[in-house]
């Protein structure tokens, strides 16, 4: 029982999602919590080969998927009728364009068989993997990972999770946190304005694939062009705020994050004009000046960005010799694989700037900016190269952003965006970029997926179950209106990340050189005292 403990916690945990959503969702589970069951036995077991750690994983992942697989049980025949839903119903499975219909009971067999089995060979997989040698390790992980990110949109399709809207927009701030991280976790630089480059990113994009201003370049070009823009903006930030550290630091960064959207919020009557000859460029009058002057707009002063109704529409990517509808407002598969290959390209380049000098020169700075000066390296170039690659993740990630909603509008940049991906990279772990993506998948899962299926079946659950047992008015209305999760969202992130700085501030999976420093003078309980100190 004590070996299996942790493939019971493991499931349990992952058992909550089954239970909020049920049905097919259980294969999915199913395979993450395998792999993280395999992964964590793998390190502990006290075997080296291969075969042997696999197989010590396989009962633990069997065990883990029994009780995901009764997380989906509770649900259907628990929660469902507890929401006034039947637990017997139709459901529709997708198949090249066609439909088929299949009870939720044979739905129920068929995903628990295939999300047991499904976790025990994820837990043997993973678990093989951490007896052989790293290299061949990481690729068999990087192996058994990519096959399950390219089956799984298909999976969601074909079940009708309708899970794809929410982790295409997970993705993108994935994207984003990325890129915060070359700023905090490598250079160690705090940044509380990272949503103006995702702003930067996006409304080039819109400017130069829209109509409004009847410029529509191209979006594999205009992609490019929003980051070197965003990488542009990065060097303007960070050129004031050399001579400025911790603090001082964030409420610069901070102020440029609120000046920019107010600058596309207020772009909305542009006029330009030569300063000597007054000679006009754009958004001339047409009364006096339209046919001596004017070389663009010459229907008044041009609405660029149009205020708080912002830019819409926005062209979209469009691949040669296929149709013009492929990347649609509900294709999500096109958009999936494209942000998901952004996401490959942004880690590769990341990793391969964190192995080079300048990457190394980032983390000295981090840790003593005087010592690293004094070793030879420059800490203006640093610092702007820091911030300026950091914004160029971000300008990739408000251009797709753009493309894919088709129309941006200034109040989606706040500062709230700022501290969710601050959150992100401080909850996964700074400095480590598997962190950083686990701690995006939680955050933002949490905030798009979850608190959405939360908030919807505990509505249903108080409408059926609850309200009408209220007598009292008063206490009816406020359960009605009061009681929802996502109202509550930033509340419920800002006690995580209390816990997590009680608990673990280094975040869930740190870098070793962050957790070095943030633990750096911490002695083992029970350590000897030296002569130097006092004794009591």
């Amino acid at each position: 029982m004590q070996k299996l403990r942790t493939a019971l916690i493991i499931g349990a945990t992952s058992a909550a999602i089954t239970f909020l959503f049920g049905g097919w969702s259980a294969v999915v589970v199913g395979v993450i919590a395998g792999a993280v069951i395999g992964m964590t036995y793998g390190q502990r077991s006290a075997l080296r080969t291969p075969n042997g750690i696999g197989r010590e994983a396989v009962v633990p992942g069997l065990v883990g998927g029994l009780v995901v697989v009764l997380g989906g049980v509770i649900h259907q025949f628990i929660v469902r009728p507890a929401t006034g839903q039947s637990p017997f119903f139709t459901h529709t499975l997708r198949f090249f364009g066609s439909n088929a219909q299949i009870d939720s009971i044979t739905v129920l067999i068929i995903s628990s068989v295939v999300a047991i089995l499904a976790a025990a060979a994820a837990a043997f997989l993973i678990g093989s993997a951490q007896g052989l040698p790293p290299d061949k390790r990481n690729r068999q992980i990087a192996f058994a990972l990519g096959g399950f990110l390219l089956l799984f949109p298909f999976y969601e399709q074909i079940t009708n999770l309708n899970w794809m809207g929410a982790l295409i927009t997970v993705q993108i701030y994935i994207l984003l946190a990325l890129g915060l991280n070359i700023v905090v976790g490598y250079a160690g630089l705090l940044d509380l304005g990272y949503a103006a480059f995702f702003a930067i990113g996006a409304y080039t994009t819109a400017l130069l694939n829209s109509p409004r201003i009847e410029i529509q370049w191209n979006f594999w070009l205009v992609i490019w062009i929003a980051a070197a823009v965003a990488a542009i903006a990065g060097i303007v930030l960070g050129a004031p705020t050399l001579p400025l550290r911790g603090d001082y630091l964030a409420i610069v960064t901070l102020g440029f994050g609120e000046i920019v959207p107010v600058i596309f919020r207020n772009l909305i009557a542009v006029t330009i004009r030569e300063p000597f000859t007054r000679f006009c460029f754009v958004g001339c009058d047409p009364a006096v000046e339209v046919r001596i002057a004017c070389l663009y707009s010459c229907e008044g002063p041009l609405n660029l960005t149009g205020g708080e109704a912002g830019v819409n529409p926005i062209g979209r990517p469009v691949i040669p010799f296929t149709p013009d509808s492929l990347f649609g407002s509900s294709s999500y598969l096109p958009w999936y694989f494209l942000v998901l290959a952004l996401i490959v390209f942004s880690i590769f380049l990341i990793s391969r700037l964190r192995d080079s000098r300048i990457g190394r020169a980032w983390m000295a700075m981090r840790e003593d900016e005087l010592a690293a000066s004094q070793m030879g390296i420059d800490p203006v170039k640093t610092k702007l190269l820091a911030f300026s690659m950091g914004a160029t993740f971000s300008g990739f990630a408000g251009a797709f952003y753009g493309a894919y909603i088709a129309a941006i509008f200034p109040g989606v940049f706040d500062f709230s965006v700022s501290v969710i991906i601050l959150c992100m990279v401080i909850l996964g772990g700074l400095g480590n970029m598997i962190g950083v993506i686990i701690g995006g998948i939680l955050i933002m899962g949490t905030d798009r997926l979850f608190l959405p299926q939360i908030a919807t079946l505990l509505k249903k659950f108080m409408q059926v179950s609850v309200l009408p047992n209220v007598s009292n008015e008063a206490l009816r209305d406020f359960l009605s209106t009061s009681v929802d999760p996502i109202q509550m969202r930033l509340a419920l992130f800002g006690i995580v990340l209390v816990i997590m700085m009680l608990v673990r501030p280094e975040g869930l999976v740190p870098s070793a050189e962050r957790r070095a420093e943030l633990h750096a003078g911490e002695e083992p309980r029970g350590a000897p005292v030296t002569a130097d100190e006092p004794t009591t």
